[in-house]
């Protein structure tokens, strides 16, 4: 009876850990049967992996799946610091375009932390990006301010805008993830090779004065190009122990002149083990070559400076 039961248990384990989760895109929202059908069996098998590590607290296995590689790392990495499972066994959403390829968002996942370093809601939703064969080429947690998402998409004027805004959206969301995850291959291959890049810290003073009074906080500012900027970037994240970066209130303006040019503010929380900020960024994004949109300006303030100067815009910036 024991032996049976035994086996019993064994055989609804082996049932449980391998159920696949299917993928199904809503009728409709995608013509190309090859292409749509390539990326629901791609969605599936990478969920279904997802979902069998998360529950096992194993690593993915992601040898088989039809990802680029540089995908396949970043979830990697991404999975050191965090897993997850997803809730339902079943999945049917709209196929999104974008200025590179298709989109799935809104899948529900039950976040799965490591440690207490983590903040954030255990309840959130994940984006899984195609290239334009269905190959998967980004999976990342979408943001958790949906306001936030309504606003960077709702005020596209038409269908090539709303294109370039959803790319924008994933780029935010993925910009987190490569400070997150120190993946300094994918920040060089967001910036331009002339970017102009603003970054700052704020010195806190240690006591008050002499006389009672306490002392301001001081701003250094460092203006640097890409090439200055990855290399101290790579440093710091060589020196840091745990790193926490989080964007909020984004708002995204198109440019009148130049339609091709979109200003992106966010405000950043910035965590690290030795030193912590809060302040806004201004990306300057360029999407002149639709399928290599890039980033030329990236200014950051702190919130002190902000609330008497503003947040820096394209205005602020000449544009040949």
């Amino acid at each position: 009876m024991k032996r049976t039961l035994l086996c019993l248990a064994i055989i609804l384990a082996t049932v449980t850990a391998s159920a696949a989760i299917t993928f199904r895109f809503t009728p409709g929202t995608i013509q190309n049967a090859a292409t749509k059908q390539r990326m629901e069996r791609n969605a599936s098998a990478l969920l279904s992996e997802i979902d069998a590590a998360g529950r096992a607290s194993r690593q993915l296995n992601l040898s088989s799946l039809e990802m680029e590689p540089g995908a396949k790392a970043r979830l990697n990495a991404l999975w050191e610091n965090l897993h997850f499972i997803c809730e339902e066994p079943s999945i049917i959403s709209r196929c999104l375009n974008d200025a590179q390829g298709y989109q799935i968002r809104g899948v529900q996942i039950t976040v799965k932390p490591l440690d207490a370093s983590y903040t954030q809601s255990v309840n959130r939703e994940l984006t899984i990006s195609f290239n334009r064969t269905g190959i998967i080429t980004g999976v990342r947690p979408a943001m958790e301010n949906q306001e936030d998402v309504r606003k960077v998409l709702g005020d596209g004027s038409a269908v090539t805008d709303m294109a370039q805004r959803r790319e924008i959206l994933k780029f935010v969301e993925d910009f987190r993830c490569y400070y997150n995850e120190r993946d300094i291959s994918s920040l060089n291959k967001i910036y331009s090779e002339d970017a102009l890049i603003i970054t700052g810290s704020v010195i806190k003073p240690r006591k008050t004065g002499g006389d009672g009074r306490r002392f301001t906080n001081d701003v250094r500012y460092k203006v640097q190009n890409k090439q200055q900027y990855l290399q101290n970037l790579s440093a710091l994240f060589k020196r840091l122990k745990y790193l926490n970066v989080e964007f909020e209130r984004i708002t995204v303006t198109r440019n009148g002149s130049k339609p091709h040019l979109y200003g992106v503010k966010l405000h950043q929380k910035w965590s690290t083990s030795t030193y912590s900020d809060n302040g806004w960024l201004f990306l300057l994004w360029d999407f002149a070559d639709p399928d290599a949109p890039q980033i030329h300006v990236r200014s950051w303030q702190p919130d002190e400076m902000v609330a008497t100067d503003g947040v820096l815009s394209m205005d602020d910036f000449f544009m040949p």
